[in-house]
């Protein structure tokens, strides 16, 4: 039996067992390929060789790591969904997946992240319940920062905040902002939480991509035909975070259900194909704490380590190691101060706890 560990989810009851794109996807892969499998949510990369998720054990040995990997270990193991494509529609195949990883998951993760209404509303509050108290304090965060991160690397900005501080820039002395209290600042940001950012350009881009799977997709039951490919899964993967997720301002799933009647009844036929997966939690408070301060020391401070064998003590340490706990309390004070974050009131169990995913 083949073990898939993937983050956990907040819209189980929506039929999606990960919050990740690549996660969904190769849990789709295996339902669809009929594999014998079962599903471990977990709370940090620790089981994947290359720290990141979805990680595939087969027979208790760690295989792979990442979508792709994963995909063709199954597919080296006999379970290939692209066995009846040929040259040109493998080829067709891996440009529309590129298209999808590197351009539309983009937009998924500017509407939840970089929409200040849809992240505070929705996106937080979710992830907060998902990863239990005190772990909400920082997760959701260092999530969106990674989001941030990403888009800003590929050119893609909040293009309201950018006006807004352009404004600012002009009619308020450099002096004088900085001297304003932190408090001010963090209440006007809130003011504009429910600004419209239905007309950034991300959605434009966005809309080529929708129409592009949608001419793809045409009247077929799945994009090469009447059998599911790896293309298919990866759609899937993506589509069913827009179209199952309700959010304040949902840009996206408005202009599927407007414009792409044809994408909305693909991902509705996969949905009634897959069942609950066996889901086995192995949730660790510890593990994810450990997660926590391993990505403050690597965000403040950068510690080298003693050669192997060697007697001498490194004369430095004490100082490291009032820097790494300095940074820990510098950064926990940074996110309860900010007040952007609570604990939510639940009576489940404490979630999973995850760091931030490469998507």
């Amino acid at each position: 039996m083949y073990s898939l560990y993937s983050w956990g989810s907040p819209f189980e009851s929506e039929g999606l067992y990960s919050f990740d794109a690549s996660c969904v996807s190769a849990q789709t892969y295996l339902q669809l390929c009929k594999a014998e499998w079962q599903l471990f949510q977990v709370n940090s990369t620790g089981i994947s060789q290359n720290g990141c998720l979805p990680a595939l054990l087969y027979q208790d040995s760690k295989i792979e790591s990442g979508f792709w990997r994963t995909v063709q270990f199954l597919k080296n193991q006999g379970y290939n969904l692209d066995a009846d494509l040929d040259e040109e529609q493998i080829s067709q195949s891996s440009a529309y997946i590129s298209m999808i990883q590197d351009g539309l998951v983009d937009s998924l993760l500017f509407s939840w992240y970089l929409v200040s209404e849809n992240f505070v509303e929705a996106t937080r509050p979710r992830l907060a319940k998902l990863f239990g108290f005190p772990l909400s304090l920082a997760i959701p965060t260092q999530l969106q920062d990674y989001a941030v991160r990403r888009l800003k690397a590929v050119g893609i900005s909040s293009e309201v905040e950018d006006a807004n501080k352009a404004a600012d820039d002009e009619t308020m002395p450099g002096s004088l902002r900085s001297k304003l209290p932190r408090i001010y600042l963090l209440a006007k940001e809130g003011f504009r939480r429910h600004a419209d950012k239905s007309t950034h350009p991300i959605y434009g881009q966005a809309d080529q991509y929708l129409a592009a799977l949608s001419k793809k997709l045409d009247k077929k039951q799945y994009f090469f035909g009447d059998k599911p490919t790896t293309l298919d899964t990866v759609a899937y993967g993506c589509l069913s975070l827009i179209v199952y997720v309700d959010l304040p301002q949902n840009t996206l799933k408005t202009t599927i259900v407007e414009k792409y009647s044809n994408l909305i009844a693909f991902c509705d036929r996969i949905h009634a194909h897959l069942s609950p997966p066996t889901i086995v939690s192995e949730q660790s408070f510890l593990g994810g704490m450990g997660s926590i301060v391993k990505h403050a020391k690597s965000r403040y401070t950068n510690i080298s380590t003693v050669p192997p064998n060697s007697k001498r003590a490194d004369p430095n340490l004490p100082v490291q190691v009032r820097s790494v706990v300095g940074a820990l309390f510098v950064f926990f004070g940074y996110v309860i101060y900010n007040g952007i974050l609570s604990a939510p009131v639940s009576e489940q169990p404490p979630g999973v706890f995850t760091v931030i995913p490469d998507l």
